[in-house]
């Protein structure tokens, strides 16, 4: 049913729903996606007719007992989802939505990625199915910097010619970008032969191509929390178990590290110890002596995620890479994606010498090598590194500056550190649920992304990634409009712990 309600619609009220829906509302999350949930499984059952006109958010607010901002969340969920279809002067009514599309595997970075339905790709870069209007803090990705605007947008780009003479097969990666990639290396402390390096699409697939050769279905990983999303996707893939490895304001908390892999016996562990994604934390000399030392001692394999090293926005230095201070199984992944631009899709892994066979072996299974042309590209973007992160730096740090500015404020209750690096600010809210927030907020024309969604075991739930890549109007426009949305915001009210507490 598409159209307006049937002549003489079924006009339900306020008690009576609230009475169908309190013996639905079990389970976990934010109280607004559990009356969403129950009132699909109303009109799956037959129990709440198609046509048939909802009460007014505010009487079923009042019904139910909960704040109204969670039953306008909740409306607003079903329509964005087919569930349900409104009218300037007919209310609200129920429909059923066309076509049920199954499932995908993209569970973290669908929340980031893919539009309200779960499925569809948004068709623009960060924006898809958001109202044109909508301030977007949810993607934390650049567009091209001028540098890698003039590098991508020649014809020819120098090295073409004598490249079209081979056959293009290069599963390790062009030798002139491994060069590249070994040099700044060495310049971090870590002496790197380009034979030690394998070029991946994107830093994704080189995590996805770690992951194949260490993880059987039921192993155990230690994950940063927070952390990357696409890596608890590539991780679920593979049928492994997440152990939350907490973050504090000095990094993953390594201390926990040794005791969490002997009781767990984990086979791999992942961090990203440089201007780490999403709170900006860089991980001091004693920690990543730490991480070493665990990797050698229990011989098992470390992921380093470097993608967010280049991104400083001070002239501190970096203290070395993990990989540099020991002898275990460490692999550094790195990517053009954020200094340079995410759509280039040229990353690598720094392997051990152990390790390059395989990790060359299984590569080529994947895909027989990464785009050539591409690589040509990323290998001169790394020669002309410091233009780029000089324009970063000039487009970023005040960025950074006026949107910690604005909430500070505008939300003087919310609090966040000032990082060093990145690309983003991880806020806490004083109180409340941070997706029902999200949900409340992306009303108010703001997208951003709550804690849960980069979180091993969907904690942080009152921890808000807001992105500073928009300029500093945008920045504006989004503050106004999250302290609009938090001056609405109610949140919902805790239920009472089903455990026994001793």
């Amino acid at each position: 049913m598409i159209g307006p309600p049937l002549d003489e619609p079924i006009h339900e009220s306020g008690p009576r729903l609230a009475v169908l829906l309190a013996a639905e509302l079990g389970g976990d999350g934010p109280l607004y996606r559990r009356v969403a949930d129950a009132l699909k499984r109303l009109v799956d059952r037959g129990d709440v007719p198609l046509g048939t006109v909802l009460p007014a958010e505010r009487a079923l607010a009042r019904a139910l007992a909960v704040s109204r901002s969670t039953v306008v969340t909740a409306y607003d969920r079903l329509k964005a989802e087919g569930w349900l279809e409104s009218r300037r002067g007919s209310g609200t009514w129920v429909r059923r939505p066309e076509e049920r599309r199954p499932r995908v595997d993209a569970v973290a970075t669908g929340r980031l990625f893919l539009s309200a339905d779960g499925q569809v790709q948004r068709s623009e870069p960060g924006r898809g199915d958001l109202l044109p209007d909508t301030v977007d803090l949810s993607v934390a990705a650049l567009p091209a910097s001028p540098t890698v605007r003039a590098v991508l947008g020649r014809p020819t780009p120098p090295g073409l010619a004598g490249l079209l003479d081979h056959h293009g097969y290069l599963p390790q990666g062009l030798p002139e970008l491994r060069a590249a990639v070994a040099g700044r290396c060495l310049e971090r402390g870590l002496a790197t032969d380009p034979d030690q390096l394998v070029v991946t699409t994107g830093a994704h697939q080189a995590l996805s191509l770690i992951a194949r050769q260490t993880i059987q279905p039921g192993d155990a990983v230690v994950v940063e929390t927070p952390t990357f999303p696409g890596l608890l996707d590539v991780f679920r893939r593979f049928g492994a178990r997440a152990v939350p490895l907490p973050v504090d304001e000095h990094g993953a908390r390594t201390e926990l590290l040794d005791e969490l892999v002997e009781r767990t016996g984990a086979r791999l562990v992942y961090v990203g110890p440089d201007h780490h994604n999403p709170t900006g934390t860089v991980m001091p000399l004693e920690r990543r002596r730490l991480v070493a030392a665990v990797a050698e001692r229990r011989d098992v394999v470390v992921i380093e995620d470097q993608a967010m090293a280049e991104l400083a926005l001070t002239d501190a230095p970096l203290p070395p890479p993990i990989s540099s201070l020991g002898e275990g199984q460490v692999l550094s992944v790195g990517s053009t994606a954020k200094p340079y631009w995410a759509g280039l899709r040229v990353g690598w892994v720094r392997t051990p010498r152990a390790w390059v066979v395989r990790m060359l072996s299984t590569k080529t299974v994947a895909d027989l090598g990464s785009s050539l042309l591409d690589q040509l590209h990323a290998a001169e973007l790394i020669h002309r590194r410091d233009e780029v992160l000089a324009e970063r730096r000039a487009e970023l740090v005040p960025r950074r500056d006026r949107l910690a500015a604005a909430l500070r404020a505008a939300l003087p209750t919310w609090t966040f550190d000032v990082p060093a690096g990145g690309l983003s600010l991880w806020v806490q809210l004083p109180h409340g649920n941070a997706e029902e927030f999200a949900e409340l907020a992306l009303s108010h024309g703001v997208a951003v992304v709550p804690g849960p969604a980069l979180s091993v075991d969907d904690g942080n739930r009152r921890a808000l990634r807001l992105s500073y890549v928009v300029d500093v109007d945008e920045l504006d426009r989004a503050v106004a409009r999250l302290a609009e949305a938090w001056a609405a915001y109610q949140p919902s009210a805790p239920r009472p712990s089903a455990r026994l507490v001793v």
